[in-house]
């Protein structure tokens, strides 16, 4: 059970930086993927829809004016004790690829999967070589999850520091101003 989208990058990438994304947000980014990628329209969404998109983006923190922000982003949630980092990545890879993949979006099963050989293992084998990452199952869920699991662990690992501003601190994310706009996303 997962989600796994791949587009070409045609935006300038300006960071290498890791993002966390709240998982609510995270989850509809897929549908701005296309936009993401790239700042042509091509006719196919209105142009206000398209500048809609583009300014959420922006919000989420993936878009500073027409570039790309992040090198990674990791969905995550809050409860009572404190973060939880989700299983999902979206990456984008040095031959500009942007992977999107979500353990837990229910578009594909392992084992009636057709994308297991075209997309899902090489994207899987493409960042784990970027990243240094050895796999040791063979089996592409659990490999997937070993990959993300490792990935994890050595960002919170490596992290000196988070910073959140104290005028956010204790206002639900619906009251939270970003910019002139209330955080909907």
């Amino acid at each position: 059970m997962c989600l796994l989208v791949i587009n070409n990058v045609a935006r300038p990438i300006i960071s290498d930086d890791v993002i966390l994304l709240r998982d609510d947000s995270f989850s509809k980014v897929k549908d701005y993927l296309r936009v993401l990628s790239s700042d042509r329209r091509d006719g196919e969404i209105s142009k206000s829809y398209f500048y809609f998109i583009v300014d959420r983006l922006r919000r989420m923190g993936l878009l500073i004016d027409n570039a790309i922000d992040f090198k990674a982003v990791l969905p995550f949630t809050v409860n009572n004790k404190g973060i939880n980092l989700k299983e999902g990545i979206m990456y984008i890879t040095n031959d500009r690829h942007l992977i999107y993949f979500n353990y837990y979006d229910a578009t594909y099963q392992c084992d009636r999967c057709s994308i297991t050989t075209f997309s899902c293992v090489p994207s899987l084998k493409k960042i784990a070589h970027e990243l240094d990452i050895k796999i040791r199952s063979d089996i592409p869920n659990i490999a997937w999850y070993e990959l993300l699991e490792y990935i994890q662990y050595y960002l919170l690992e490596s992290s000196i520091f988070l910073r959140v501003k104290t005028t956010e601190i204790g206002k639900s994310s619906e009251v939270i101003k970003v910019g002139e706009y209330a955080r909907d996303l």
